[in-house]
């Protein structure tokens, strides 16, 4: 299929760019002027491009005429950004740039990724049908971005998929995550400073979730919303002492030296039976061996 695929020169747009030309899908992909391409050296030439930046870029991607829309791309994802409103609401924005798009080529299917923050706080291994009330500007955003896209696809016929990821890992993930920088903590520090590490998260490697995605753009499962994670999960001390087992044996974390912070989730996972369903059953690699070879990655980058 022609497809449209956005916010490729990130973690999860990478890697699912990656999963689609392997399934000899045509893409065209877009980036901004100064966008870095050093998570795409291994398809920046087996692809179209097209700069947002352009005041053509939308008849450009017409003349292309997509059959699917992939709208991976969000600016202000890290924690520092997730309260700037402007920020965020730019992401809207630049959504509604998408459907008019797909109603002007007459798009088949839009696929939109959503988050976990979408539910706001919550403690225990939820669903879909857990109520959504977000406590951020990224939530809020997402959510909206979510009902509108909903709305519009109703109103056109369009076929839509909305999926509300949870925590996932893996090569090319920003530095100031929670796996890349305990890697690069621990080949320059001597310690960390922590809670009791008892929180439990639902990890799932990166490639997976661009998997279930690529399954996506191949269902004709029913338009809605999809919660997709891992199946088990692992808690932070866990996976914290792999790390460093894996790492730097002799490095200190120091477990119980920090308090928990006000109202802090013990439990961050979601059931994926409705994806399962839907998709096939989600095909969760082996967490141990994933994370063995994440950290062999970032040893490379930061050594």
């Amino acid at each position: 299929m022609k497809i449209l695929l956005t916010g490729a020169t990130g973690f999860l747009g990478s890697h699912l760019a990656e999963a689609l030309i392997e399934k000899g899908h045509e893409l065209m992909l877009t980036k901004r002027e100064n966008s870095s391409l050093w998570r795409c050296n291994s398809f920046v030439n087996k692809v179209l491009w097209v700069n947002t930046d352009s005041d053509l870029w939308n008849a450009t991607v017409c003349t292309f005429c997509p059959e699917i829309i992939i709208n991976s791309a969000w600016n202000g994802v890290s924690a520092a950004n997730r309260e700037e409103w402007d920020v965020q609401v730019d992401n809207i924005i630049f959504q509604q740039q998408l459907l008019e798009i797909a109603k002007r080529v007459k798009i088949k299917k839009i696929i939109g990724i959503g988050s976990q923050a979408e539910y706001g706080e919550f403690n225990e291994c939820i669903d879909e049908n857990y109520p959504t009330n977000p406590t951020t500007a990224y939530g809020a955003t997402k959510l909206a971005s979510s009902i509108i896209l909903s709305a519009f696809c109703e109103q056109h016929n369009i076929k839509w998929h909305w999926f509300r990821l949870f925590s996932c890992f893996g090569e090319r993930e920003s530095e100031n995550w929670l796996i890349p920088a305990t890697i690069k903590n621990m080949l320059s520090k001597k310690s960390m400073d922590l809670t009791l590490g008892e929180q439990q998260y639902s990890y799932l490697y990166i490639k997976d979730v661009a998997n279930v995605l690529v399954s996506s753009v191949e269902s004709q499962a029913e338009s809605g919303i999809y919660n997709i994670a891992s199946d088990k999960q692992y808690s932070l001390k866990y996976i914290l002492s792999l790390i460093r087992d894996n790492l730097n044996p002799t490095f200190n974390l120091n477990f119980g030296a920090l308090p928990y912070r006000k109202g802090q989730s013990m439990i961050n996972a979601s059931s994926t039976e409705k994806a399962n369903n839907a998709f096939g059953k989600i095909n969760a690699s082996d967490f141990n061996d994933k994370l063995t070879q994440t950290i062999e990655y970032y040893k490379e980058i930061y050594k």
